[in-house]
């Protein structure tokens, strides 16, 4: 038989353990924000094998009105393979070779220690470029961007070139929901889906074909925020030399679905345009 002199020692550190163990769970600052529509963030209890704070900021060049910046949570604080994995991504997306990502990681389980970083200032627009044949195609403008399951995400009116009709779509990814909106030349449910989703089941709605915002009132999912129901109105986005204003809404929009895809470890296909065969 166990002596209590030995058993309420046993008990007691057991219970301190239990209370403690809470609070060596890391917290980081998690979310995301971009020029256009800001900073969209929490504070996030990270998961047990998280032991840094870590953020990353892209932009092209240094162009800084293309800034997008993710922070959350990793389980190391591998500083060029970060990099490399988020300016592979982004080119790939864009199809350029001009991305520029740069990680940066907190000290060994040391809370918050990536909220300092913020985004820099926007350079002042320059003259705006002589629109080049691609810009002077028929266009439509429909809401565009997208939203996690958790509430993340954004979206903004934007130009697509050559597309035919707006779209909604919302999936089911990895256990999680997503819900897109863009533009695509047909509009083809399944098509669509297996674009955005890898073939994964979704659920979509699309607007009349050539019509403007045809996807601006459908309605958005219960998981949404109030902001990510809100009508939007239509700006011209800051055009700095020798970029148009669709360049920088396609790096906006497909930056911010890559910074997110990481953070579940799945990279979803940010593009705006659905090209369907």
């Amino acid at each position: 038989m166990i002596s209590s002199f030995v058993l309420l020692p046993l008990i007691t550190l057991l219970l301190m353990i239990v209370m403690i163990n809470p609070c060596l769970t890391l917290t980081c600052k998690a979310g995301y924000a971009n020029q256009i529509s800001g900073e969209n963030a929490t504070t996030e209890i990270c998961k047990s094998k998280a032991h840094y704070c870590f953020s990353v900021m892209c932009m092209e060049q240094n162009y800084t009105s293309t800034a997008l910046i993710t922070w959350g949570c990793s389980g190391d604080a591998d500083k060029k393979g970060c990099e490399q994995f988020f300016v592979n991504a982004a080119n790939s997306a864009l199809h350029s070779t001009k991305q520029r990502c740069e990680c940066q990681f907190g000290d060994e389980g040391k809370d918050m220690a990536n909220e300092q970083v913020k985004l820099p200032e926007k350079e002042k627009p320059g003259p705006i470029p002589t629109l080049s044949p691609e810009a002077l195609e028929k266009s439509i403008r429909c809401r565009a961007g997208y939203f996690r399951g958790n509430g993340y995400g954004t979206t903004a009116a934007s130009e697509c070139r050559g597309g035919e009709y707006c779209y909604t779509v919302s999936c089911e990814i990895i256990s999680e929901s997503f819900t897109f909106w863009g533009c695509s030349l047909d509009n083809d449910c399944e098509e669509v889906s297996k674009f955005l989703a890898f073939g994964q089941k979704c659920q979509c709605q699309f607007g009349a074909k050539g019509e403007n915002m045809g996807n601006l009132n459908f309605d958005s999912p219960n998981y949404l925020p109030m902001k990510g129901k809100i009508q939007i109105e239509f700006n011209e986005l800051p055009i700095p030399t020798g970029r148009t204003s669709r360049e920088n809404a396609n790096i906006f929009i497909a930056c911010s679905t890559i910074a997110f895809g990481f953070l579940t470890k799945f990279l979803l296909r940010p593009m705006m345009m659905v090209r369907v065969q």
